[in-house]
């Protein structure tokens, strides 16, 4: 008899055992996918970056030598764009829990000042020895920043460096990080922290000046650090508060937030909430993300639903991307329809149970405008007439941006396609100016 039943139990339990063995092989390769297309997508933003620091480089010398006024206008506005591409690069990657604001600062300078010079008649007003010595000064700064980021490259190329490992090694609790790639930005970011000003112009001053400025439009009364764990029980529906920890940061500093971690099944949860107020700045729950189960829709709805129920209300998004099983989602506000593109917030859906695991929202919170124009000057149609014949226009609005003084600045947006490719032109509606133009990702042209 037993060997009866051993007979029929043993092939059931054998194919138990090989079903069991093949889901488990599956798993391990979904996850090893996942992670492998995250680290790509790190790799190919660095060495992009390191691409365009190249050319801004090589741009900026070149701008050095022009004597054409023409020449020099499209150098400038190649400066500009390329310091607007690195500081893009940089925002790709996960560099958000260290210190790297000195470089990005300083690349937005660039980008400022270029754009600054080569929008104005320069047959008018042609470049002063001092902006021609502020440019010699700034591409010796850029040249030692490239420099860096070059002797960087060639140890991640040669010692096979993975940005997955700096992804973890600054999610940890861990103070001392050893980590090359960590080692290299903070070493660039404490350099270019040591650079002694540059005076830039009134117009560049002004947008440090907005920068400050901008902590005080938190509302709300300080929290406490019990209030602060409290917070993020409610919006994340956890029982009870014992495991959670909180500390205060940035002490004498512009603005005041309190860190807010605790442990969950896969992992552990960091949130950053401002002390003014007690608003949801950031949110990260790096977990591994099973098969998706989401489609685009419905992750962003849960998205919305989300930023609703911690009071980020009449968001529109903008744009998406699509990393391993998650999706990421970019809004802005919008009123009297009228997209406020400075006041943005990132969400990052898992798309296996659609929970939220990243938020980021300073730029939602600190950059909120008060609309120094209500209608612009300019009709669509004389705005459209300002924008390139080649752009084939799809879609147009009206949107607040941050013009190159740093102030807020009304434009019509017009959406268009030129040799396959999707822009975004900004046309001042009050002067009729070209504020701005962005080359739109694939996954954001999805959107638009």
């Amino acid at each position: 008899m037993y060997r009866t039943v051993a007979s029929v139990l043993f092939p059931l339990l054998l194919v138990g055992l090989i079903g069991t063995g093949i889901w488990g092989y599956r798993e391990h390769q979904e996850k090893n996918a996942i992670l492998i297309k995250a680290e790509n997508q790190y790799q190919r933003a660095f060495h992009d970056l390191n691409d365009h620091m190249d050319k801004l480089q090589s741009e900026m010398g070149k701008v050095l030598a022009l004597n054409s006024q023409k020449q020099l206008a499209e150098s400038m506005n190649n400066i500009w764009r390329l310091a607007f591409a690195a500081q893009e690069d940089i925002g790709q990657l996960p560099l958000s829990l260290m210190p790297f604001d000195k470089a990005e600062k300083f690349l937005g300078n660039i980008g400022s000042f270029a754009h600054q010079v080569g929008v104005r008649d320069l047959k008018e007003k042609p470049l002063t020895d001092q902006e021609w010595k502020n440019m010699r000064t700034l591409y010796t700064r850029a040249n030692e920043i490239q420099r860096d980021l070059s002797k960087l490259q060639e140890k991640v190329l040669n010692e096979q460096l993975r940005w997955m490992d700096v992804e973890l090694a600054l999610a940890s609790e861990d103070k001392k990080m050893d980590n090359a790639i960590i080692d290299g930005f903070q070493q660039v970011n404490k350099m270019v922290e040591q650079y002694p000003e540059v005076d830039l112009g009134p117009n560049i001053s002004n947008m440090e000046v907005h920068k400050r400025e901008k902590f005080r439009h938190l509302t709300g009364k300080d929290i406490s650090l019990e209030e602060a764990k409290q917070k993020v029980a409610d919006t994340f529906g956890v029982q009870s508060t014992k495991k959670m920890k909180a500390t205060l940061n940035g002490k004498g500093g512009d603005y005041q937030t309190i860190s807010v971690t605790y442990p969950k099944a896969e992992g552990e949860v960091y949130t950053d909430l401002t002390k003014k107020g007690g608003h949801l700045v950031f949110m990260i729950y790096d977990r591994p993300v099973k098969t998706a189960k989401l489609n685009l829709t419905q992750a962003e709805e849960k998205a919305r639903h989300f930023l609703e129920k911690i009071g980020y209300k009449d968001m529109v998004t903008i744009s998406y991307d699509e990393v391993g099983q998650m999706f990421v989602f970019n809004f802005v506000h919008q009123h009297d329809d009228i997209y406020f593109y400075p006041e943005k917030v990132a969400v990052k859906v898992a798309r296996d149970n659609g929970e939220i695991v990243a938020l980021q929202a300073d730029e939602y919170l600190f950059n909120k405008i008060t609309p120094v124009v209500k209608k612009p000057n300019l009709t669509e149609e004389e705005a459209r007439k300002k924008v390139s014949s080649k752009l084939s226009v799809q879609k147009v609005n009206l949107a607040y941006i941050y013009g190159h003084t740093g102030k807020p600045v009304l434009c019509y947006e017009f959406l268009g396609t030129l040799d396959k490719e999707q822009y975004r032109v900004f046309i001042n509606a009050v002067d009729g100016g070209e504020e701005k133009v962005e080359k739109i990702k694939k996954a954001d042209a999805d959107r638009v």
